[in-house]
């Protein structure tokens, strides 16, 4: 490079520093505080399980833009030195609850939100609640004027008889966060009217025929809504929910239903299955033919939402049930579906990961991706946030011993970043 050529250079970056300079103390900080160069970190790739070691990652305004052990060499930002620390996707739970009902308020479920983002999950999936209110949330996080875990919530629906049993319990007008669907609903708009709550997708709760669960499915896609549900929807069935076209189907425990004999569901009931044998619960367990299930969703590319957390140790047998379904190749996500309790040292879903890994059989890999990427594919956002890769969001964690050679190490937290924005930081 020429004498002439060299001093042009310096000449331009002498005049973006003067001008930087001579921007108000507030603006100089914005436009520094934009870009995070974190140095000496050793990255985890959940979608190949390697990691590479001495890289620098390099955010800009709130996005992944560079990695490598040269990245960074020329961007001016706010530089940190992590010094060897294990950077990891932040965390998602694919079911949480944070603001039920027609009540409740945002100072709660911002409580909530505030606990999860500190403790490393940057992102929650709300698996049906008050859209107003999260709407709420959602808006002022996203804008930064509240700290929390970013939320995407859905529209609840289920059939007539779960609001009236029958017997006219609940009558109409339902919210477009809350729907009563049947044979004869308008579900264009029905689906349109979740929408424009904000809804990222439906909840399918209860009370829906299999026979009519794929128009549901059709009308809710059609408005480019996610299709998420429990796994049995009385009477719709397991596989029928899965070859419906549900995405995302909720907890292992309803998975009993793949053997609908009245016999054998009243053995699964915590009373009486409590007291068998190993042997007789093994015998029971049997009795369950997964593989049907499991090919339907391999099938259809379906993710089951396990929430083992919210029924053991009642439900004992959802860990070999879990087991069982992960040994034939079903893609899991990590969700707990329990109201947070902010009192605890860490949120229900370390536990969540725990049992993946030590009562069903899951590397530490695997459990991880099931809190990463495929959260994120739960939610439909993939392409945005899930692992530590350029181009998406920086939602990120930095960890002070490797996650992959103990699970417990996510609770080593030295720093969560959100969006590019540093929530927590122990250095």
């Amino acid at each position: 490079m020429s004498f002439m050529m060299r001093k042009s250079k310096w000449l331009l970056l002498l005049a973006v520093v003067g001008m930087l300079w001579m921007l108000p103390v507030n603006a100089r900080e914005r436009a520094t505080d934009s870009v995070l160069v974190l140095k000496n970190a050793r990255v985890i790739d959940v979608l190949t399980g390697k990691m590479t070691a001495g890289v620098t990652v390099v955010v800009q305004h709130g996005v992944i833009t560079a990695i490598g052990k040269r990245a960074g060499k020329h961007v001016v930002g706010k530089e940190i030195d992590i010094h060897g620390g294990y950077v990891v996707p932040g965390l998602i739970d694919t079911h949480i609850h944070v603001a039920n009902g027609h009540g409740v308020k945002p100072e709660r479920g911002l409580s909530l939100l505030n606990y999860l983002v500190k403790h490393g999950i940057t992102t929650v999936r709300d698996a049906a609640g008050n859209a107003e209110v999260l709407h709420t949330l959602q808006t002022e996080i996203r804008n930064g004027d509240v700290v929390g875990a970013d939320v995407y919530y859905a529209a609840f629906m289920a059939g007539r008889w779960y609001y009236d049993r029958g017997i006219g319990l609940r009558k109409e007008p339902y919210m477009a966060w809350e729907q009563c669907i049947e044979p004869g609903v308008d579900l264009d708009s029905a689906m349109a009217a979740a929408k424009a709550c904000g809804a990222t997708g439906i909840k399918l709760y209860h009370s829906i025929e299999g026979s009519y669960l794929p128009q549901v499915v059709r009308a809710a896609k059609k408005q480019g809504l996610k299709v998420w549900g429990h796994a049995m929807m009385y009477p719709a069935k397991p596989v029928e929910v899965v070859n419906a076209g549900v995405e995302v189907l909720s907890h292992v425990s309803m998975l009993t239903w793949l053997n609908p004999s009245d016999s054998v569901q009243r053995m699964f009931s915590a009373r009486i299955y409590s007291k068998l044998t190993t042997q007789q619960k093994d015998s029971l367990l049997a009795c369950i033919d997964v593989k049907p299930f499991c090919d339907a969703m391999k099938a259809h590319n379906a993710i089951l939402d396990a929430t083992l957390r919210v029924s053991y140790p009642r439900d004992e047998y959802v860990m070999p049930l879990l087991k069982r379904i992960y040994q034939q190749g079903v893609k899991i996500s990590a969700g707990t579906d329990e109201i947070t309790d902010t009192t605890q040292p860490y949120p229900h879903l370390m536990e969540e990961l725990g049992y993946f890994i030590h009562n069903c059989g899951f590397t530490t890999l695997d459990a991880l991706r099931s809190a990463t990427i495929i959260g994120a594919e739960a939610i439909g956002e993939e392409k945005h946030i899930g692992s530590v890769t350029v181009g998406k969001k920086a939602d990120l964690l930095v960890l002070q011993e490797n996650p992959l050679q103990d699970i417990e190490h996510l609770k080593k937290q030295v720093m969560v970043i959100q969006a590019g924005r540093i929530i927590t930081q122990a250095l």
